[in-house]
């Protein structure tokens, strides 16, 4: 894995060229130990094999070599004539009757051109047309520019248009604006609780309705499968004390009993929320947006949908600086937001939570992470009586979303 990422490196000096060769010089002084141990087995038959007899093995023997003389290997990456291979052969290929492939996809690519030109024409002519009012009205007016300079415009109306038919039709949302913008408002003209806000450099934003109206505390726990969510909720309102506090931190142990009794007896839940964030290197360039997933089961998603999520727990380190250090990675379980009872105002009321389980990181041998993948090896923490261990905390504290990647066993669970 060292030998590929650091070939894969878009400047490459000596010091690392050397690193290269001393990556792969460490696999051959080692590899003999692997055959002795029967670990490199055949991909069909799966018995044992006493050689390495693989071609890209002994491609590998070149890469230093040919750096000094070709330069970095990742400018050479196959990458566009494989994305080509795709769109002209693989995509027409398969609207094809699968008999005189040549014929067929030729037509296909002819036809998809025309369809192009036909289209550029269309909106050129439409655009065209509808800016020939607008310019006889500025004809008098226009009379003693420079021809140069109408060309120059011309050239960019055009340029404009043809960016207009080409370029993505969706633009990346400001989360980040949208919520200073609601942070300014004037107290009672927009709806609580706020739909779209900011920390740091995250912004979320939940959907104007939500996917629950109204639903009891004790059914919801039914509905997502969290026995401990009224005990939950109600340390989290121990924790809160009479005034709104900024900042939860997470594993307490848990002192609410099951039914404990809290001041409201309904909740409004999402289904899902939206995450944005800024760009790492650039803060003022904003990313695209994310979806984390917190779906009760259904008849698509048997178990539900739940996405993984990374949650601040600790006031003094910010993400993404501080990377997991102040952070943990969570399993997404439940969206919600207290609703008063009827003629009460509570405090609360305007707070989105979120119920989440957290992973433990398991440590390796020697290292943080796997040494083979480079990843964090987590695992479900659990309580002293099995149960996972799940908490209440405010929905501004997830501060990005996080992929796992299942690491499945010898059996299936069916």
């Amino acid at each position: 894995m060292d030998f590929r990422y650091l070939a894969q490196a878009p400047r490459i000096t000596s010091i690392i060229q050397d690193r290269i060769k001393a990556t792969l010089a460490e696999f051959h002084n080692h590899k003999d130990k692997i055959t002795e141990e029967g670990l490199r087995r055949g991909a069909e038959s799966g018995s044992a094999l006493n050689h390495w007899f693989i071609p890209k093995l002994e491609l590998m023997q070149s890469v230093a070599p040919s750096i000094s003389k070709l330069g970095v290997p990742v400018q050479w990456s196959a990458d566009t004539t494989e994305h080509a291979h795709i769109e002209v052969i693989k995509e027409p290929a398969s609207t094809t009757n699968h008999q005189n492939y040549d014929t067929q996809i030729c037509r296909y690519l002819d036809r998809v051109e025309r369809c192009r030109l036909f289209e550029t024409a269309t909106r050129l002519s439409a655009l065209g047309d509808a800016d020939d009012t607008h310019d006889q009205d500025l004809a008098v007016e226009d009379d003693g520019a420079e021809d140069d300079e109408l060309n120059m415009a011309d050239d960019e109306d055009a340029a404009a248009i043809l960016k207009d038919i080409w370029s993505s039709r969706r633009s990346v949302p400001d989360f980040f604006g949208v919520a200073e913008k609601l942070r300014a408002a004037l107290p009672g003209s927009i709806p609580h609780p706020v739909r779209t806000f900011s920390s740091g450099a995250t912004a979320l934003r939940v959907n104007r309705r939500p996917s629950i109206k109204r639903i009891s505390i004790d059914k919801a726990a039914e509905l997502f499968d969290i026995p401990d969510l009224r005990g939950a909720l109600a340390d989290y309102l121990s924790r809160e004390g009479p005034h709104a506090q900024n900042f939860h931190s997470f594993g307490r142990q848990q002192r609410s009993p099951p039914g404990a009794h809290l001041p409201f007896s309904d909740l409004q839940v999402w289904y899902k929320v939206h995450l944005q964030q800024k760009s790492y290197h650039d803060s003022s360039s904003l990313e695209p947006v994310f979806t984390i997933n917190a779906c009760p089961p259904n008849h698509t998603w048997k178990y539900g949908r739940h996405d993984a999520a990374i949650l601040q727990v600790d006031a003094c380190h910010e993400w993404p600086a501080s990377g997991l250090t102040g952070h943990t990675v969570v399993d997404v379980r439940l969206i919600m937001c207290p609703v008063s009872p009827r003629g009460l105002q509570l405090v609360w009321d305007d707070h989105l939570l979120v119920y989440v389980w957290r992973f433990d990181i398991v440590p390796q041998w020697q290292a943080d992470v796997d040494l083979a993948t480079g990843l964090h090896v987590l695992k479900r923490a659990t309580r002293a009586s099995g149960e996972f261990l799940g908490d209440v905390l405010p929905l501004d504290q997830i501060k990005s979303y996080a992929h796992l990647v299942p690491r499945f066993g010898e059996a299936a669970d069916n």
